[in-house]
């Protein structure tokens, strides 16, 4: 489910060298969607392509698309990343955070409401089973199309990690705008982690989506639709002693080396 909401900035569609017409036609389909010129990529390097644009959003082979913005080199690409170790442990029988801050059973309905590279989504997916279902949301229609790509797309050698990532629903949508769109109730655990976008994510490949995430805040008005939406629980994963955690009210806090995640469980199946 796409809808195109946000371009606070120019952006360029392009391929990468030697695309096929496939390639083309989905380049073609994706400028129409987020309303931006396709240029056919011939000799045209990154570098110059950004000395007239924001942002290029790349089309490429296998389902391997890009985003290069500001003057990083190195361009933003799904990959699994730290979800490929937590999915091996989890099938290996070992814990995992996440899973154990929200209680997650096979047949659970996960909402991730910052979606970002999909690491948590995919460790979600692996926990709730064919039997559930992972809906993530993220703003930003950009990433959302190089991660939803990528995780219908991108394979490796660990058979649940792939199956786990083809099942993640990715909706690109204001995450308020969202909440306040499903029924009450609607999924047993609803997760935020809004330092995605913080000071934590250091690498070069991570540096392009800085001038394009969304980073607004969480609210008291967006947690109080979460807790309307949760049936069973809102995990919140934040810095190890974030403010955060008393602000909102979750007082269930699970402190670990750098992070903390804390958990509000729902009474009668209501977030009220």
């Amino acid at each position: 489910m796409y809808t195109v909401s946000m371009r606070p900035f120019q952006v360029i569609v392009t391929t990468s060298r030697y695309p096929t017409l496939e390639m083309q036609a989905r380049a073609w389909q994706l400028a129409a969607r987020f309303q931006c010129p396709y240029e056919m990529r011939d000799r045209k390097t990154m570098t110059a392509f950004l000395q007239q644009t924001d942002l290029v959003y790349m089309v490429g082979k296998d389902g391997r698309d890009r985003l290069y913005a500001g003057e990083s080199e190195q361009p933003f690409f799904f990959h699994p990343s730290m979800a490929k170790i937590r999915v091996q442990r989890l099938v290996d029988d070992e814990d995992d955070s996440l899973v154990a801050a929200a209680r997650l059973q096979p047949g659970d309905s996960f909402l991730d409401m910052t979606l970002g590279i999909g690491a948590d989504s995919i460790v979600a997916s692996y926990a709730v089973t064919a039997a559930g279902c992972v809906t993530a949301v993220e703003k930003s229609p950009y990433i959302a199309e190089v991660v939803a790509r990528g995780l219908r797309c991108h394979q490796e050698d660990v058979p649940a990690l792939n199956e786990a990532m083809g099942r993640i629903s990715v909706v690109q949508q204001d995450h308020y705008a969202y909440l306040q769109s499903v029924a009450e109730n609607n999924f047993d655990v609803v997760y935020f982690d809004p330092m995605f976008t913080r000071s934590r994510v250091q690498s070069a490949h991570m540096e392009p989506l800085r001038a394009v995430a969304d980073t607004g805040t969480l609210t008291e008005a967006v947690i109080e639709e979460a807790k309307k939406a949760a049936e069973r629980a809102v995990v919140l994963k934040a810095e190890r002693d974030s403010p955060l955690f008393e602000r909102f009210g979750f007082h269930n806090v699970k402190k670990h080396r750098t992070v903390s995640y804390g958990t509000m469980h729902m009474e009668g199946g209501a977030g009220r």
